[in-house]
């Protein structure tokens, strides 16, 4: 029974007096360890929000510590408590202690209070009254009185207003089941738009292996997108640009007949022996810059025949120029 503090020796007697005596321990535990410098460890929670002056980082209210508890002072009958507790973000302590005269939590060291102010009206909050009106109303009756046809004014000007409410939400939720149907179906249209979304930006991640997780597109990215300047290219790669842009044959170059003669003679001989492996390109001459293209004339294969050990035999050949 110890995980339940209820484990009792078996040398302890009553007559011994308490367990928590007869083992030398306190009945809080740890959070006792110095209970008699009248210090006990207890569950703190941050009243507000807090700057932490060693790490200058900011701790949100509600933030709970081990803190060690133990009383400074005292206003008038009421004990003044401080709260001391080290900060989970670096070595800093912080010194919290409570103000019973203005009903406050007040940092003493280690941090200083984030100050957020604000009206009442505004948040339409309830205005707690000032300790001078409640002396007043305590101990003036025709100023309670007046205090009390005030107030009574307030309530008849603010009836309007809730009766207001009251049938707005009436004639919204008159029938509940449309109310219903209606929320479901702007819910499914939202549930397939998010869909389409984190579709798309899926594609995007696989297409570019990305491991982070990537936000809707927004206005602001587009102008902040479109506004970026690069910085002018390298050499290199301003080489490399030109070169895949640049076309096949340069039209400078291949200005004149003769050139466009020639190009063409290439481009026929290449074409002929690919598609005629058979074919001897050995007849043909790469015709000169002064030749022109009407002048290339190849004249037809003439046959003869002729005897040769007693058999006639046929032979081909090609006339040249000459012939």
């Amino acid at each position: 029974m110890q995980p339940f503090n209820k484990y009792y020796a078996p040398d302890w007697t009553p007559e011994k007096g308490s367990i928590n005596k007869f083992n030398g321990t306190h009945a809080y535990g740890a959070r006792a360890k110095k209970i008699d410098e009248g210090i006990l460890v207890v569950r703190f929670e941050l009243p507000y929000n807090i700057w932490c002056l060693g790490c200058n980082n900011h701790i949100g209210q509600g933030v709970r510590y081990n803190a060690e508890k133990k009383k400074v002072g005292n206003y008038h009958s009421t004990p003044i408590i401080q709260f001391r507790m080290k900060c989970h973000l670096c070595d800093n302590y912080i010194e919290i202690q409570t103000d019973p005269k203005n009903s406050v939590y007040v940092v003493v060291s280690g941090a200083r209070k984030k100050m957020e102010e604000w009206d009442p009206e505004d948040t339409e909050v309830i205005q707690l009254q000032d300790e001078g009106i409640k002396e007043k109303l305590e101990a003036d009756p025709m100023y309670r009185l007046e205090h009390n046809i005030k107030d009574k004014k307030n309530i008849d000007a603010s009836k309007p207003h809730i009766s207001q409410l009251q049938n707005l939400n009436e004639s919204q939720w008159s029938d509940p089941y449309t109310k219903s149907q209606q929320l479901r179906k702007q819910f499914r249209q939202e549930k397939k738009k998010d869909k389409v979304e984190y579709e798309a930006a899926e594609k995007v991640r696989d297409k570019h292996s990305l491991g982070i997780e990537l936000l809707p597109e927004s206005v602001s990215d587009t102008i902040g997108a479109k506004s970026i300047e690069y910085a002018p290219l390298h050499l290199l790669e301003k080489k490399r640009l030109e070169t895949a842009v640049k076309p096949l044959f340069d039209k400078k170059k291949y200005t004149t007949d003769e050139h466009l003669k020639d190009l063409s003679h290439v481009v026929k001989l290449h074409t002929r022996l690919k598609m005629d492996p058979f074919y001897n390109p050995s007849g043909f001459t790469k015709p000169s810059n002064s030749t022109k293209l009407k002048d290339i004339v190849v004249k037809p294969t003439k046959k003869k025949s002729r005897k040769e050990d007693g058999k006639p035999t046929l032979v081909s050949y090609t006339d040249s120029e000459s012939d």
